[in-house]
């Protein structure tokens, strides 16, 4: 049995992703538990003087649901072109501790539900961008979006919600049933394990200019190590590039 966590990117209470993601267990292949999380709506905006230990206690959720899960769904809407700020608020939230966060070497999937026909893609394509550069492995393809949700997410009487595009269910089986594939080979788990392996150089390329920068602004040794110290950089490591910095 693999448990994957669905979020939806809509806080609304008649939200149309919140309703795609009650639709999608009877296209789910055998084996595969999807549950909603509910606690969208308490996560604080992003704020590092926050993220300390322990977390709130609405990010304390989140981040082990997710870290819990065996995979994950999305289902956002579209706002402004792009991803809702609710969504990558969470994203942000669970990407920390930098290199350490829950969401990192997950299998995941995102899928979009949009009023028209014409909405969708520029936010599926954003936030897989988003997800994948946090070094998870998304399931591109095929791309699901739902269009002209209120006909085609039909809620039962008994409170089900039933898809009624089968061009729609037929592409969302799909990509579930790549989800449960990746969940099986743990193919997410050696991509973050190869990454793991590389993160010694990958801190260097990503950091070692700051510590150049911040040396050249005037940045005392003790606010440059105390900054990376947020980013999980060891204190022997960066008094190692600031001591090289200031050789070169």
């Amino acid at each position: 049995m693999s448990r994957i966590l669905a979020i939806s990117g809509s806080l609304r209470r008649g939200s149309y992703n919140t309703r795609l993601l009650k639709a999608l267990q009877p296209l789910a292949p055998e084996g595969m538990e999807l549950e909603i999380f509910d606690g969208l709506a308490d996560v604080p905006v992003y704020n590092e003087d926050l993220d300390v230990d322990p977390a709130p206690p609405a990010v304390t959720r989140l981040r082990e649901a997710i870290r819990q899960a065996d995979g994950i769904v999305i289902a956002t809407p579209e706002y402004n072109n792009t991803i809702p700020g609710v969504l990558k608020n969470a994203i942000d939230w669970a990407s920390r501790p930098h290199a350490r966060g829950p969401l990192r070497g997950k299998a995941v999937c995102v899928l979009v539900a949009t009023l028209g026909r014409l909405n969708g893609f520029r936010c599926l394509s954003d936030t897989n961008r988003i997800l994948s550069g946090m070094g998870n492995l998304v399931i591109s393809e095929p791309e699901a979006v739902v269009s002209s949700a209120p006909s085609t997410l039909v809620v039962e009487p008994d409170g089900s919600v039933r898809l009624t595009d089968p061009m729609a269910a037929a592409l969302i089986t799909i990509q579930l049933e790549a989800l449960a594939d990746a969940v099986k080979t743990d193919a997410a788990g050696q991509l973050r394990d190869a990454v793991l392996r590389n993160q010694p150089m990958l801190n260097r390329v990503q950091f070692y200019p700051f510590v150049v920068r911040a040396l050249g602004e005037g940045a005392t040794d003790e606010a440059i190590v105390e900054r990376l110290s947020g980013a999980n950089i060891d204190a022997r490591t960066a008094t190692a590039w600031i001591t090289e910095a200031r050789a070169a």
